[in-house]
């Protein structure tokens, strides 16, 4: 890999001061680009690492290695330390998110407290690229810029390929790896289709729902499928919060012009967290402007938000008759199956660079059970679990998982055994009475025993305690049932699966206030 070098602009001139290759970065001087004088600085490198060291302490895991991985220190320009994300989704979540924090801890760590400049490689200027070059340019052809395409348009030279990761990094965001099922599936259609260029009957297109149920996961999944399929595309994502900071600094400079230019070149534009812009009278009317002209020029919008029009609340009447003139598409929360398949695609991923860290379905169906959240918090779970493992060189247990379930849920209150019962009856669709009836019918028997077995391990009540609770029973009866789905368990899918599904019933009615 190229090494990033500490180097200075010189107005176009060839200095003959080592340039070559970045070499002039770790120098004991760098040069004012107005005057061509030396200045002092200090050795970058050093500090730099220092720096992303620091922050891999203070950042989550999958945020250092998401988006400060892979960022690289590349000039000192006019005393400003000039950091390059490699492209614009990059440039945009590190701006947005981490630019704070970054300047912050680089003036600790750095004596002359120099400012940081933060750059998107892909559209960096010629000043910069005459004297450094691709920090990116050493890298494997598979592992080439763009993972995610940029965010500002076109193909910048080329069709976006994926972009090297690290090894434990996050999947790209492609409708490769989206889990998509009956909740989320018009969606996907519908950001296929634009992404395509097909007719979709509007321009302006709304994805509602939930939080974590993939809606920013669609919209970059469309703008990575637009620029692959149309090098002509140029493509535009923001958060709400993004264009809010965009357009309040051109207000406070008295000039929003740079923010109009870039959006109203967008042949597709991506808004998320729409809902966020709500109240805010200026941002909503500049947005409202940049949607006409966009959709005038013959473009497609697309906004992400968590309600649909007629539940959003403070936006003018425009503004509203727009969103209520737009298709409007629901995303629900995934079903038990894209669930399972959301931690199955995970675990995989993480695999193919850590192959001890294998989730077998016990420990996979326990995170269905443990983690009621959103396909975010499912995800968040396996992570944790990776970490747990030593990073996956150790093969997660479920003792592993249990700390991390722990951690993300509390503690959760042991069930009583009529709430076990109401799971029961839940899942196999008995009355109470069978449960608690002589009755040897299997379709009886076989959920009885389960409540039973689940009775003991989640109640902690004694088997003379449970049997009375069912029909009078005598503790052996109890007895005999928990040892025999013990045993059988391993070697049983299916009972596991319906141990499973009485588990998930119990988590669920707990949640709902049941006791």
């Amino acid at each position: 890999m190229l090494r990033a070098g500490l180097v200075a602009v010189t107005d176009n001139k060839k200095m003959g001061l080592g340039m070559d290759r970045n070499r002039l970065f770790d120098t004991p001087a760098s040069v004012d680009s107005n005057t061509n004088k030396k200045i002092s600085s200090l050795p970058g490198q050093a500090i730099w690492q220092a720096v992303r060291e620091h922050l891999k302490e203070v950042l989550s895991t999958a945020d250092f290695e998401r988006w400060i991985t892979d960022l690289k220190l590349i000039a000192e320009v006019d005393g400003k330390i000039v950091i390059a994300a490699r492209d614009r989704l990059s440039y945009d979540r590190v701006s947005a998110d981490h630019r704070h924090i970054l300047q912050r801890i680089w003036k600790e760590h750095d004596d002359a407290r120099r400012d940081i400049r933060l750059v998107c490689w892909k559209e960096a200027g010629a000043d910069l690229r005459t004297i450094v070059e691709d920090p990116w340019a050493d890298a494997a052809p598979e592992a080439a810029a763009g993972g995610a395409g940029s965010g500002s348009g076109g193909n910048d030279g080329g069709t976006p390929t994926s972009g090297p990761r690290p090894s434990s990094g996050a999947p790209e965001m492609t409708f490769g790896t989206l889990v998509t099922g009956k909740s989320n599936a018009i969606s996907v259609e519908l950001a296929k289709r634009v992404a395509d260029g097909q007719p979709v009957g509007t321009q302006v297109h709304l994805i509602s729902g939930p939080q974590g149920t993939g809606k920013t996961h669609t919209l970059l999944a469309l703008r990575t499928r637009a620029l692959e399929t149309n090098t002509d595309a140029t493509v535009v994502y923001l958060t709400a919060e993004e264009f809010l900071s965009a357009y309040t600094d051109g207000v406070k400079a008295k000039d929003t012009s740079a923010l109009k230019k870039r959006l109203r070149a967008a042949s597709i534009l991506l808004i998320d967290d729409l809902h966020r812009i709500s109240g805010k009278p200026g941002t909503e009317t500049e947005l409202f402007q940049n949607i006409r002209e966009v959709t005038g020029q013959g473009g497609n919008v697309v906004l992400a938000g968590d309600k649909t029009p007629g539940e959003l609340a403070g936006f003018s009447p425009r503004m509203m008759s727009e969103l209520k003139g737009a298709t409007v598409v629901e995303v629900e929360l995934p079903d038990e199956d894209m669930r399972r398949e959301i931690i199955r695609r995970l675990a995989r991923h993480i695999a193919e660079a850590h192959p001890d860290f294998v989730l077998d379905e016990a420990l996979i169906e326990r995170i269905h059970t443990g983690i009621r959240g959103p396909g975010r918090e499912l995800t968040g779970a396996v992570w944790n679990l990776f970490t747990e493992a030593g990073f996956g060189t150790m093969a997660p247990t479920s003792d592993m998982l249990e700390r991390v379930i722990r951690r993300m849920e509390g503690e959760v209150r042991a069930p009583t055994i009529e709430l076990v019962k109401k799971a029961a009856m839940k899942v196999f669709n008995v009355s109470k009475a069978d449960l608690e009836s002589p009755s040897k019918a299997r379709t009886v028997v076989y959920p009885r025993q389960i409540a039973m077995y689940l009775c003991r391990e989640q109640t902690h009540k004694s088997f003379p305690q449970i049997g009375r609770a069912f029909g009078r029973r005598d503790h052996t009866t109890v007895l005999y049932a928990h040892r025999k789905l013990t045993k059988a368990l391993p070697k049983d899918p299916e009972l596991a699966a319906d141990i499973a599904r009485v588990a998930a019933a119990i988590l669920e009615l707990q949640a709902a206030g049941n006791h």
